[in-house]
């Protein structure tokens, strides 16, 4: 009876700690074939606030890619960033919001489900799109969970 006791408390304390351990183990599809982060300049201001927009490039690759399943949220036109997309996506039973910036071309739009690696729109070549990533409100780095090259 003492080693059933015993294994039931076990197991209570270890089972949370395992499903915790599980829903913030994801991975994030690259937006960009043979991605590499760019580097801020090095003249950058500085926040108090640390700046988890992750701006990356590719050379040969021009189709910017979905990085998880959603459904996109919005679409925006803007001069200084060309054309935006926000999607939003439940994942591990949290809302997560994607937002990149500097498509040169959209191929969806609002209301458009989307899966992991489906083509969002595309960038000229040798261009940089931005992405930033939201736990509902809260900023969250995307170099944690995105397979790029040079995201580590």
């Amino acid at each position: 009876m003492k080693r059933v006791i015993k294994l039931c408390l076990i197991f209570a304390l270890l089972l949370p700690i395992s499903l915790l351990a599980q829903n913030s183990d994801f991975r994030l599809v690259c937006p960009l074939n043979e991605a590499t982060v760019v580097p801020p300049s090095k003249n950058a201001l500085k926040y108090a606030e640390p700046d988890y927009c992750i701006v990356l490039v590719s050379i040969p690759d021009t189709i910017v890619k979905a990085v998880y399943d959603g459904k996109i949220t919005n679409v925006e036109f803007d001069e200084d960033t060309k054309n935006g997309i926000v999607f939003y996506s439940k994942i591990n039973d949290k809302d997560y919001y994607f937002w990149y910036t500097g498509l040169s071309k959209l191929i969806v739009r609002r209301n458009d489900k989307v899966t992991a690696g489906q083509a969002l729109g595309y960038i000229s070549k040798g261009d940089k799109i931005e992405l930033l990533m939201y736990q509902f409100e809260t900023p969250v780095d995307p170099t944690k969970y995105l397979d790029c090259k040079g995201t580590k």
